[in-house]
């Protein structure tokens, strides 16, 4: 009797180191990648509010299309606003998807647990909704919730989030507090997933007056980068860079920007996450696309691969030697005109002009013809 029980001891011990060692090995795959974002899969990381129909296009894109496997994160919200069903049911229809579940608990055991995390292991695309992000690091952080979005990323999948769920995914937790949403850093929930390395993510920057509250985090923590999103913008993250979308992002990266401790990056702009620069100089951009394009209406169609926008802009010379002109165009690409975006272009030949912009599921800059 007492071989036996001191065997299921061993056996249960032996149990739980591995589990230990599985799980080292797991995080050191993802953390130690070459790449400061993800090698293989991408984040979508939301400034909170309205998620435009490009990032929501874009987010659902690079899940593989709307017949991917989605799992829906809302723990970041109150228990009184969290109904899964209706969770379910509105990001369906927002997102235009099908196969949608929603994983919430607070219980850490439970977020270790085999069957709770099985749905991640079928996903490609993972939303984690806004609210307060100190409720994702109690339920999730260091659990196999965490591990298991890091294993979608790793097999190429995409992570997305807005609000919290953007703060989340950086590797330092700012605004972590349970108490208040004002402390920038709280020690006991100062640290994120780490889905973007080395940095710190802060939201609704524009809206409620927050661009220069990452100033102290980065000042006590200058290997860190700073990434201070907009209300409805977006940054799209693989590999060594990223692009913004829909509106304006302020870097903070320790040193002085013309007395300013910040800089903004705009809608369209790469930033190379490995140098910390802007990727093309707007110096460098005009030479090329002397062209802005406007865009004030879009409707987008797609068939047999190719997709299609036609609606109004305006068609701008970047000096001013030419008379703005309003026009209708039809483009071979997704564009969009929520914040009326503006389109780097050249002209190509009688009321043709070739823009530069991505494919929705792309972060590559290409060339692309319209007429108008």
């Amino acid at each position: 009797m007492i071989s036996l029980w001191v065997a299921r001891i061993v056996t249960s011990w032996f149990t739980v180191i591995l589990m230990t060692n599985v799980r080292s090995v797991a995080m050191a795959d993802y953390d130690n990648s070459p790449t400061v974002g993800p090698a293989r899969g991408s984040l979508v990381i939301h400034g909170g509010g309205t998620i435009t129909n490009e990032v929501k296009e874009r987010f659902v894109a690079l899940a593989g299309g709307p017949n991917a496997n989605f799992v829906v994160i809302p723990t970041a919200l109150t228990d009184a606003e969290i109904d899964l069903d209706k969770i379910r049911l509105a990001f369906s229809k927002n997102f235009g998807v099908t196969h949608v579940t929603v994983l919430h608990t607070r219980d850490r055991v439970r977020a270790n647990s085999r069957g709770f995390v099985e749905p991640l292991q079928h996903a490609s695309g993972v939303w984690i909704d806004g609210g307060r992000q100190w409720r994702l690091t109690d339920a999730y952080l260091g659990t196999a919730v965490e591990r298991e979005i890091k294993a979608l990323l790793a097999r190429g999948g995409v992570v997305g989030g807005g609000s919290a769920g953007a703060t989340i995914q950086g590797s330092f937790l700012v605004r972590g507090s349970p108490v208040g949403n004002e402390t920038m850093m709280a020690p006991g929930h100062e640290t994120g997933f780490g889905l973007l390395t080395n940095s710190a993510i802060d939201q609704h920057v524009n809206t409620r007056g927050r661009e220069g509250d990452l100033d102290p985090v980065i000042s006590a923590h200058p290997e860190l980068l700073g990434i201070g999103i907009d209300q409805s913008a977006a940054i799209v993250v693989r590999g060594d860079a990223f692009f913004v979308v829909g509106g304006q992002v302020a870097i903070h990266d320790g040193k002085d920007h013309d007395g300013a401790s910040y800089y903004f990056l705009s809608s369209g702009e790469t930033f190379n996450l490995k140098t910390r620069s802007v990727d093309l100089a707007k110096s460098q951009m005009a030479s090329r696309y002397p062209l802005t394009l406007t865009v004030t209406s879009a409707k987008r169609s797609g068939s047999q691969g190719r997709t299609q926008t036609v609606g109004t802009g305006l068609l701008e010379s970047r000096d001013g030697s030419k008379q703005p002109e309003h026009i209708i165009y039809e483009c071979s690409v997704s564009l969009y005109s929520i914040g009326n975006n503006l389109y780097p272009a050249r002209v190509d030949g009688p009321h043709l002009i070739r823009i530069a912009t991505r494919e929705v599921n792309s972060s590559q800059v290409r060339e692309f013809p319209c007429k108008y």
